[in-house]
């Protein structure tokens, strides 16, 4: 393990990673914009009011058609003849193999690509006019998606009605949500038979917990910025406030440049010396690794926990009080002018287990670690129902315009 110090490449990565996103605007911007007082138009709430002035792809694709069926579809896409998918995760090629079975004569393309390549990959295509990918599958992170691709019409949220009717409508106003993960916290289950150690997450500012706390560093990861940015939004901090006055007896202090609870938090995290690391298998390993009397607790990706058994380790997950922070949601876009429009909703339909809950796309995403956004889809034996975690809600808006100012605070904390 590694204390991992601040970086220039480290604050460099993440910043062209905003800046690449940032390059994104051009697209079809025909209507898709709006004055700056009222903030960039959602298209989709615009087409559904007939106040978007339609480009010639939206209005041969029928990106904005939200009740075609699977078996319309299907039959567009045939002659289509392809659809090419770039996705974050490795699982793409088993669920192309599931399509090309269930729909013979529609190709499929899969590409698996980590996030930072994928975005300057389907950027650099999209500019030059190359419209390679027909579906990306992605997470909208910091918002920058939506506010940078979605409402200058270069990604389309495509809104199938009877599919996103199992869905809460607070996952699909500004994305198409495919599922859930969480940045957790994990405990060694063996080291902490009788339960976790940890319950209150302002424990982990506690002296018990000083260097003994592992996460990555949100200075060198943009999920991570985005991540500690959510304490610090909304209504969560004044959860926050809430939550220490339950667990000490008495109302918070704000230290001097701490504007609210979740500022605080972060402070209070960042002064107990946590323990950086560049991945979230290595916490994993760390915090899970059988046989250890006094082991640290850490934040990483949700998704370890189905590495339990293969790995031999013993992770086991806290629901914190009063937050485990923001979700990571992924979602798929239709590229915009892309050349194969019915065979990407097509896919889309499938990859979200179309209108009948068919699961032979779905199911290789639907695993422990993570969870499904339908209300009609069973998650994975041994997973805790989402409704009982403690989340905060992930809003593109206030992710979008307070990460800068959030990594700004944690880098001047030294």
């Amino acid at each position: 393990m590694l204390k991992h110090k601040r970086t220039l490449a480290g604050i460099l990565a993440a910043t062209m990673m905003l800046s690449m996103a940032a390059c994104g605007g051009g697209g079809s911007s025909s209507g898709g914009g709006s004055n700056a007082d009222e903030g960039p138009q959602d298209p989709n709430a615009a087409a559904a009011a007939g106040t978007l002035e339609l480009t010639d792809w939206e209005q041969s694709s029928g990106i904005f058609n939200t009740d075609e069926t699977d078996e319309e579809l299907y039959e567009k896409a045939k002659e289509e003849g392809k659809v090419t998918v770039y996705s974050i995760s490795s699982r793409i090629t088993k669920v192309a193999k599931a399509f090309a079975e269930k729909y013979p004569g529609v190709e499929v393309e899969p590409f698996d690509i980590s996030t930072n390549e994928l975005l300057e990959k389907v950027t650099r295509e999209y500019d030059a006019g190359q419209h390679v990918a027909d579906v990306v599958h992605i997470k909208d992170q910091d918002g920058t998606l939506y506010n940078e691709y979605v409402t200058a019409r270069k990604f389309y949220n495509y809104k199938p009605a009877d599919i996103l009717s199992h869905i809460d409508e607070k996952y699909t106003s500004t994305q198409t949500p495919l599922y859930i993960e969480l940045t957790q916290l994990f405990y060694n289950a063996d080291a902490y038979p009788d339960g976790s150690p940890v319950t209150n997450i302002w424990q982990l500012t506690e002296p018990e917990w000083k260097g003994r706390v592992m996460m990555q560093n949100p200075l060198d990861n943009l999920a991570w910025g985005s991540w500690i940015t959510g304490f610090c939004v909304g209504d969560v901090p004044d959860q926050l406030a809430a939550s220490y006055k339950e667990l000490y007896g008495k109302d918070l202090e704000l230290s001097d440049g701490c504007e609210n609870a979740g500022y605080e938090f972060l402070k209070r995290l960042h002064d107990n010396e946590p323990i950086f690391t560049s991945s979230s298998d290595e916490i994993a390993e760390s915090v899970g690794t059988k046989g250890q009397t006094n082991p640290p607790v850490g934040f990483c990706a949700s998704s370890k926990l189905r590495k339990n058994e293969d790995n031999g380790w013993c992770l086991a997950p806290v629901n914190l009080e009063p937050t485990t922070g923001i979700p990571a949601i992924n979602t798929l876009y239709v590229v915009g002018e892309c050349e194969h429009p019915n065979a990407a909703k097509l896919f889309i339909r499938f990859m979200m287990g179309g209108v009948d809950g068919d699961l032979s796309g779905y199911k290789y995403f639907n695993t422990l670690g993570g969870w499904p956004v339908r209300d009609d889809i069973e998650p994975a034996e041994g997973s805790t129902p989402y409704s009982e975690l403690h989340v905060s809600d992930f809003n593109v808006t206030d992710i979008y315009e307070n990460i800068n100012p959030v990594r700004d605070f944690w880098t001047l904390l030294g």
